[in-house]
């Protein structure tokens, strides 16, 4: 059995595979859209599932077949829930996030502080290094948080997951996200800023819900638009909270930030999670 996430943001199902292969038939679904087993939690293209293997590409290539979703479609689903950014209970709720899960928050942050520090060490080497797995151990750290929010599994060494599940996408995520904010910043810096926040939550659409690297940045940059000053907003605060843990030296940071990436990752279940799913 199956479930579909349709083009309202809306989950479907339970679905068996002929009535799936109904609505791509139908046009209500095809090789792009969000699917999921009935037994998993995790969302993925319905091209990826060998039942719909020989109908997915039609579904999205063959003539007369829905295209696949463009970035504005599936923001405006997403914004049609109509969820708001509410910085407090995203900060309350980090910290009890990272409170109740230690290992794997503070222990999967400390993990990727020393690969990147030991990495950016290595002259030269160590810039090229950081391009190629900036984005993957990021994002990998993100869906640590994203996970245990949800009540899912998920320890320090799940970080590296970015690598076997999107790497590419990732990377190029993370490089081009890089290129166009430095133009923003060289060009005006009001620009700059404006895509460092509508970019925020690129990394984590692209390796949560499987997205492309250009999809996932437009997507999170379209929703962001609507909400913008509130997420500029907390990020000014996760700021202050990781200065307040710099006052309070070492052990202050290694709780600081992992609360300040708890709260964002929040942020991106109000705004991306799906409907009534229940969070930690």
């Amino acid at each position: 059995m199956f479930y579909v996430m349709g083009s309202d943001g809306r989950e479907y199902g339970p679905f068996t595979v002929e009535q799936v292969l109904q609505w791509v038939a139908e046009g209500r679904a095809n090789g792009y859209s969000r699917t999921r087993r009935d037994t998993e939690s995790t969302w993925r293209p319905l091209r990826e599932f060998t039942e719909f293997a020989s109908a997915a590409p039609a579904a999205g290539t063959a003539p007369g077949a829905p295209p696949p979703l463009t970035p504005e479609q599936i923001a405006n689903a997403y914004l049609a829930r109509n969820a708001q950014v509410d910085i407090g209970a995203a900060v309350s709720r980090g910290w009890a996030l990272v409170r109740d899960n230690p290992g794997p928050t503070i222990g999967g942050f400390l993990l990727v502080f020393l690969i990147t520090m030991a990495i950016s060490f290595v002259p030269l080497l160590g810039f090229i290094g950081m391009l190629v797995i900036g984005g993957p151990i990021s994002a990998g750290l993100d869906y640590v948080y994203i996970r245990r929010l949800r009540g899912e599994a998920a320890g320090a060494g799940d970080v590296f997951d970015g690598f076997s599940i999107a790497f590419l996408h990732l990377f190029l995520v993370y490089i081009v996200g890089a290129v166009l904010t430095s133009i923003g910043f060289v060009l005006c810096i009001i620009p700059g800023i404006y895509l460092t926040v509508g970019y925020v939550f690129a990394l984590p659409l692209a390796i949560d819900k499987r997205m492309e690297f250009w999809t996932a940045m437009e997507v999170s940059r379209r929703v962001v638009h609507h909400h913008w000053w509130s997420v500029f907003g907390y990020l000014i605060v996760a700021v202050l909270i990781v200065f307040a843990g710099l006052v309070a030296c070492l052990v202050g940071m290694v709780v600081a930030i992992p609360v300040a990436i708890a709260g964002l990752m929040y942020l991106y279940q109000d705004l991306f999670g799906e409907p009534g799913r229940p969070t930690a």
